[in-house]
């Protein structure tokens, strides 16, 4: 397939048709590819015609991604220099002039080196330097990542505001615009050292979040586990104290020998619950001391080859 014209660029679109190439053709198409350039072709050829750059300049956009033929590119072209978009134009005039030369149509190759000639003296340009490079630097022109060849080149660009940036690994980003917009001249934008990150402040770094402790504890287990073992003393040392009444009174009736030995079974009975509610009292005691005083947590149990240890921070 392939778009031919004839056309006179002196102010007008002419009318420019969509004929088909043959299967021997230098570009094979589908019949849709086909019957898409057409139609987006044919619909930016009237507003061209009333002047309605900005809406037919976007189909042909369109139609040239299906079918980059050297007539779509000079329409194209064509359009883009009405707009005023002199190095899209210019772009667009040689990719029509090697799109010519490749299907063989010298008109359209002389048209499009014509006015890629002419469009020379206008273009406006802009050089991007770099202050300082650092590994990893990554260039961009209005979202477009520059290949570092062309940082201080000279490239044609469109007249109008142009944001660049700057990024690379472990650096503070850059940002920056320049505005172009005499023909014919030259901009240039100095992208500086990109100020390395620093590292966060002290301040700045959030607190861990405090964590809730258990409510039991190893402190709490080990005091209540005293305590426990204290209690139960106190309760075995009640127990006692009541037996040794009672043999203590069945001596007082028995009287003699037999009144005798009970009387002392009595009193070793009642000994032996005195120690033992003395060591339950202090038990208890200290269980609950334990309990209410020290904060730590921490409890290890663990053996000296002799025996257990029982070790912690009260």
């Amino acid at each position: 397939m392939t778009i031919s014209s004839h056309r006179s660029f002196g102010g007008r679109v002419a009318a420019a048709g969509v004929v088909l190439m043959s299967a021997r053709g230098a570009y094979a198409q589908s019949a849709e590819d086909q019957a898409t350039a057409r139609a987006l072709f044919n619909e930016a050829k009237p507003l061209m015609e009333a002047g309605h750059y900005d809406a037919a300049c976007p189909k042909l956009e369109a139609a040239s991604k299906v079918y980059p033929g050297s007539g779509v590119l000079l329409n194209l072209g064509d359009c883009y220099e009405h707009e005023g978009r002199t190095a899209s134009a210019w772009t667009e005039f040689g990719e029509a002039a090697s799109a010519a030369e490749r299907f063989g149509r010298a008109d359209d190759l002389a048209e499009a080196r014509r006015r890629q000639s002419a469009l020379e003296p206008r273009l406006s340009r802009l050089a991007i330097r770099v202050a300082h490079d650092v590994p990893g630097l990554v260039i961009s022109r209005d979202g477009s990542e520059i290949d570092r060849g062309a940082w201080s080149e000279a490239i044609p660009i469109d007249p109008g505001v142009h944001a660049v940036t700057a990024r690379a690994p472990g650096r503070e980003d850059w940002s920056g615009s320049v505005t172009v917009a005499d023909a014919g001249r030259m901009a240039t934008v100095v992208v500086p050292e990109l100020a390395p990150i620093a590292p966060p402040s002290k301040e700045a770094v959030a607190a861990p979040p405090a964590v809730e402790p258990p409510y039991w504890t190893g402190r709490r287990i080990a005091s209540a586990s005293v305590a426990g073992v204290g209690v139960g003393a106190l309760v075995a040392s009640g127990v006692l104290v009541g037996i040794a009444k009672a043999k203590d009174d069945s001596a007082r009736a028995e009287g003699g020998t037999a009144g005798y030995t009970d009387s002392q079974s009595a009193a070793d009975l009642g000994t032996v619950a005195t120690v033992i509610g003395g060591i339950g009292a202090a038990l208890a005691v200290g269980g609950a001391i334990f309990w209410l005083t020290a904060p730590s947590d921490s409890v290890q149990v663990g053996s000296n080859g002799c025996g257990v240890l029982l070790r912690g921070s009260f």
